[in-house]
């Protein structure tokens, strides 16, 4: 039976043959054969020189995510597999992990892995996995027993992705799939030495945002004798480090009730329940009151969701994005530092940048870029694929 060949238009080839592992729906010149959603295809130059394979999605925007460019390399669980362990290898040989400080990071992280339409991360001896496209959902259970084969791991929990899976046409539920869980299920893992303790329920993402990592370490660096805001704290990650780094006091915001009970219990097993003091608050809706206040620090973290998910939104996120940067410009205590991040690829580092600019400039303040982080190792990207950069830190100075 001859493959599904998918072929590519004039002019959308190089981006492809480079490396970048999408094929756009405006890319596809020409379908032969008639695959559902799952099946193998294969990707082909006007010319029917072969440039890799993928699994197909249909109705998608991304119709194809190549996950081999060897002609001779069968698309099979068996590869599936080969990649899960190539991934966890990988993050041993290159990062230290699972280390003594942090057996929670990132396991697989799609493209960056040659897997695109999974991802999967790692607490402690838990696996969580989030099943992206049509082809990997329908092979889940080589990708559960693959990730259960890993060394360490006795539990893994597929997690419901919401609106990601929504648009591919994939139905998922959060569950435990191998090995055995009490309820309610908590993920278990160090990171950097903390201790943390996350109830499923309040899980996002997979669990947690390992991509700040880094980001967290450079504010504890920063944090030593200021005053510092934790904007949007979620489990209390950035608090936790600059209350460790010797800050000379912090407060943590989350709008969440739930989430900061969480986040309050988190820091007292790790040893700074009075060093944090927990607000309830909206950072849209109450930055700019506090700073009408007068209330000021001396560091100033700001990490609000993605605002951005598609390039069609980014105007109205430019705007979400330079209101809050204003606000929070304006709580910055002078000589200080604001810690402003995007997670929209959309909105890269020169992007987040200007926004910045303009919003200093709005509310009279000056800024210099101190540094610029993005996201943890163990989230790799393809060289030729800028969509997956998408975690932005701005470390700025406040005059």
């Amino acid at each position: 039976m001859p493959p599904v060949r998918v072929t590519l238009k004039p002019g959308h080839v190089k981006p492809v043959w480079a490396g970048h592992p999408w094929v756009y729906a405006q890319a596809i010149g020409r379908l032969e054969g008639s695959p559902e959603a799952g099946d193998v295809v294969e990707v082909v130059d006007p010319e029917g020189r072969f440039q890799g394979r993928g699994f197909w999605s249909p109705g998608s925007a991304i119709p194809v995510r190549l996950l081999t460019r060897r002609p001779d390399e069968p698309l099979d669980e068996a590869l599936l597999a080969t990649r899960v362990a190539a991934a966890a290898a990988r993050r041993a040989r290159l990062l230290g992990l699972p280390s003594a400080d942090t057996d929670g990071f990132r396991l697989v992280h799609a493209e960056g892995d040659a897997l695109p339409g999974l991802v999967a991360d790692r607490y402690g001896d838990t696996a969580c996995a989030q099943l992206l496209t049509h082809g990997t959902k329908r092979r889940e259970e080589a990708v559960f027993d693959a990730l259960a084969a890993l060394p360490g791991i006795e539990r893994v929990i597929e997690v419901a992705a919401g609106e990601a899976q929504r648009r591919e046409g994939i139905e998922a539920a959060t569950r435990v799939v191998r090995g055995a869980a009490a309820e309610p299920v908590e993920l278990v893992f160090r990171e950097r030495g903390f201790r943390f303790r996350v109830p499923l329920g309040l899980a996002q993402k997979t669990g947690y945002y390992f991509d700040q990592r880094e980001n967290r370490g450079r504010v504890e660096e920063l944090a030593r004798g200021r005053s510092v805001l934790d904007a949007c704290t979620y489990l209390g990650g950035f608090a936790l480090a600059a209350a460790r780094g010797g800050a000379r006091s912090v407060v943590a915001v989350d709008r969440a009730e739930g989430v900061l009970a969480a986040a309050r219990v988190i820091a007292e097993e790790n040893g700074f329940g009075d060093a944090i003091a927990w607000r309830a608050g909206d950072v849209r809706r109450d930055l700019g009151r506090w700073a009408d206040a007068g209330e000021r620090w001396e560091l100033v973290v700001l990490d609000p969701p993605k605002l951005a998910p598609t390039l069609r939104h980014v105007e109205r996120a430019r705007s979400a994005y330079e209101g809050l940067n204003a606000a929070a410009l304006r709580l910055v205590a002078p000589g200080g530092v604001l810690a402003t991040c995007s997670c929209s690829a959309a909105l890269g580092p020169e992007e987040l940048l200007r926004i910045v600019a303009v919003a200093a400039r709005r509310v009279g303040r000056r800024v210099d870029v101190l540094a610029i982080g993005g996201q943890a190792p163990d989230h790799p990207t393809p060289a030729a694929f800028p969509e997956g950069r998408y975690l932005t830190c701005a470390f700025v100075a406040v005059e």
